[in-house]
């Protein structure tokens, strides 16, 4: 098989899939077996499909209402624990020890104070620290030491408190921690009514999403999404500290500028109408929604705080409570094909009386598509319809292999990716600006060399390792852009867009080496000199396309990353070892991978160029390609 016909293949089994999937190029037997299904079974299916979707909508509402009553049961258990912390905080704030500590902070009172903090942390192991705050914001007493002494005056739960009010922050990460935790704050009223300053408690925020992990299984997800319409806990780390809905520019500056998340930006997942849904609910909920993590139908219920504005959701894919009356659904559907199949078997038996001749030319206009032309003729027995449809069959064949030789020379002048594209109409004259990496490589010493032979033996020499060198090339997706002399300029990431197009280049690189020292061992036991080479690969900004004239053009790139790759290839010249030499853009792409000896050359002036180079080079044994390439 040619490669030009090998590159065929998956376009020709997406066409063939299509015909089988078109009812006017099934076989007659086929069409009869299917006209006998169609009226004997397609009104039971249809039946059962309608009282299918009547019952996947009862059960879509009343898993609806399950989900709902879950975050509703959630959300108060959250609210519960709120209100609890609230009451442990307002008992440690009426305490006569904390209104003598916040009024008159002694040394004596201090060690009361922390004595009772340290009793309540002990008793309640989610609360992480407790202070008392005097009324200039100034910590008098804490539960960590480090804390006494602090000005704490700027922190919203001081503001509130210290106004009378008490507060519940967000659920904030801590910069260092990079744990979650609640602050909860109550003012500290002196015995004549006057606010004397104020008690202070940190929560573990794990106190609060074990409540919201318990609603979680295999098959529901459960979320907590606060005020602000972002996820402040979510299993899924791809979805926590995302909005639901794109956050207004002065909301996303003032939680990225607190570092309330411990995150530099809050991206969206644009589900603006479930996040419409949960902020204005006032009571529980449930809404529909495609996931933005994993494309699915999924369907959420939810339920509002009462003492914060944080929504409890639970979502659940819907294919989950829809999953066993679909499998009896696709159990009857199962039956329905057995008859079927029934049905057309008799079909079958009276068409292969007139099937035969038509069985024949199908035969050959497989061998057609598999390239095989000279096995593909039909033999004319009948002077009918089908007789004149083989002939004309025959004639078609004949047109097929002459265009297929045409196409076989032309993708030997232009390459096979070129000539693809230029076939398909992809290429026209004019350019587009392309990211690639550019490897040149070079003969040493070639005219001296050609000097002692004659152009025969030149041509030889040159085909001999061009061959080599292109069989290295191509298994890493490299397009051979031109061959000067001895010569090669290969692209990495034109025609056709790539991947990690340095590793591809340098893997390249390190192939042709590979090839170059077994040509080279060759040579010797013929007693003729070896090859040496320089390769130089620089990757930057191109631009590829078609340059020329409408009568005549090629296909190539221009731009500096080619200059600077013949640059490089000339410097291996003046470097120890002969490394495959790169610019700085390709040793980014490449640095992370392991077998490499990497030598960082520095900053080196080229020749044409302003601005120095920075040079690195590159040693290391040849490695298989990806598979895929």
């Amino acid at each position: 098989m040619t490669e030009s016909s090998a590159n065929e293949l998956p376009s020709v089994e997406k066409r063939r899939l299509s015909s089988r999937m078109n009812p006017s190029s099934w076989p007659i037997a086929a069409k009869l077996g299917a006209a006998l299904v169609l009226t004997a079974l397609l009104p039971m299916l249809i039946a059962g499909y309608v009282n299918l979707r009547g019952s996947l909508t009862q059960v879509e509402q009343a898993e609806s209402r399950n989900l709902e009553q879950l975050a509703a049961t959630t959300a108060g258990r959250i609210d519960q624990f709120i209100r609890d912390t609230r009451h442990l905080l307002a008992y440690f704030a009426w305490s006569d020890e904390v209104i003598r500590m916040a009024a008159n902070p002694s040394d004596t009172e201090r060690v009361r104070v922390i004595d009772k903090m340290n009793r309540l942390l002990t008793a309640n192991e989610d609360a992480e620290l407790l202070m008392v705050l005097d009324h200039h914001g100034k910590v008098v007493a804490a539960s960590k030491p480090e804390y006494i002494g602090r000005d704490l005056s700027f922190r919203e739960y001081f503001k509130e408190g210290i106004a009378g009010r008490d507060f519940l922050s967000h659920l904030e990460v801590g910069t260092a921690s990079k744990k979650s935790g609640l602050y909860l704050a109550a003012p500290v009223r002196a015995p004549d009514g006057l606010i004397a300053g104020v008690a202070v408690m940190k929560m573990r925020g794990q106190a609060v999403t074990s409540i919201v992990d318990a609603s979680h299984n295999e098959d529901r997800t459960a979320f907590l999404v606060d005020g602000d319409g972002v996820i402040i806990h979510h299993p899924d780390p791809h979805a926590l500290y995302h909005s639901l809905a794109p956050l207004a520019p002065e909301l996303l500056k003032q939680i990225t500028e607190e570092k309330r998340f411990g995150v530099d930006h809050i991206e969206s997942l644009n589900l603006i109408d479930l996040a419409q849904r949960m902020k204005t609910a006032n009571g529980p909920d449930h809404a529909d929604y495609q996931s933005a993590l994993d494309g699915e139908e999924k369907i959420a219920g939810f339920a509002p705080l009462d003492l914060t504005d944080w929504v409890v959701a639970i979502s659940e894919h819907k294919q989950v409570f829809s999953r066993p009356l679909t499998h009896l659904y696709a159990n009857a559907a199962k039956s329905a094909v057995v008859v079927g199949l029934l049905f057309s078997l008799i079909a079958l038996l009276f068409a292969q009386l007139f099937l035969r001749p038509i069985h024949k030319l199908m035969n050959s206009a497989k061998a057609v598509q598999r390239g095989e032309y000279d096995g593909a003729q039909v033999e004319v027995t009948t002077q009918d319809e089908l007789g004149e449809l083989a002939r004309t069959f025959n004639g078609m064949i004949a047109g097929v292999r002459e265009r297929e030789r045409e196409r076989d020379i032309f993708g030997r002048v232009v390459s096979p990716e070129v000539r693809e594209k230029l076939l398909s109409g992809q290429l026209a004259l004019g350019g587009e600006n392309r990211r690639v990496s550019v490897l040149f490589s070079d003969i040493r010493n070639f005219s001296t060399m050609s000097e002692q032979l004659s152009p025969q033996d030149v041509v030889a020499l040159l085909n001999e390792y061009l061959t080599e060198m292109s069989a290295a090339v191509r298994p890493w997706g490299g397009y051979i852009n031109n061959f000067i002399g001895d010569a090669i300029v290969v692209v990495f990431g034109a025609p056709d867009n790539r991947a990690e197009i340095e590793w591809s280049a340098v893997g390249a690189a390190l192939e042709m080496r590979s090839r170059l020292d077994a040509l080279n061992r060759r040579r010797a036991a013929l007693d003729d000199p070896p090859l040496h080479t320089g390769i130089g690969i620089s990757t930057g900004k191109v631009v590829a396309g078609q340059v020329g004239s409408l009568e005549r053009f090629l296909y190539t790139v221009i731009g500096d990353a080619v200059n600077v790759a013949a640059r490089l290839e000339s410097m291996t010249k003046d470097v120890t070892g002969n490394p495959i030499l790169i610019n700085s853009a390709t040793y980014e792409g490449i640095r992370h991978r392991e077998g490499l000896n990497i030598e960082d050359l520095g900053p080196l002036a080229v020749k044409g160029r302003v601005e120095p180079v920075h040079v690195y080079g590159v040693h290391g044994e040849a490695v298989k390609p990806p598979v895929g390439q």
